[in-house]
């Protein structure tokens, strides 16, 4: 996995619970994912919207729904489909672990 990107995701996400908790206001501007950029994070490691989902513990409705143009992933899930898209092997590790 590319380190800064790492870097970067892991300073996001950090941020994303400060926020969350409302102890941090957001300081960054976030990069909004298309649905069909998310349905290519999706189709480039071969997997069904089902398999997809239940491989990165996401709802499978949440997952349509992105797919569908119908809703728009948070920073915090935005995030982690980019992580999910430079290195999906590692996540689902991670995930298991």
């Amino acid at each position: 996995m590319d380190e800064k990107l790492f870097k970067e995701l892991d300073a996001n996400l950090k941020e994303a619970v400060n926020v969350a908790k409302g102890s941090s206001v957001p300081k960054s501007v976030y990069v909004i994912l298309t649905s069909a950029e998310i349905k290519a994070i999706r189709t480039n490691v071969k997997m069904s919207q089902a398999v997809f989902a239940r491989s990165f513990q996401l709802s499978l409705d949440t997952l349509k729904g992105w797919e569908q143009g119908k809703r728009r992933p948070d920073a915090a899930a935005a995030n982690f489909l980019r992580l999910i898209k430079a290195d999906p092997e590692h996540v689902r590790r991670i995930l298991v672990a």
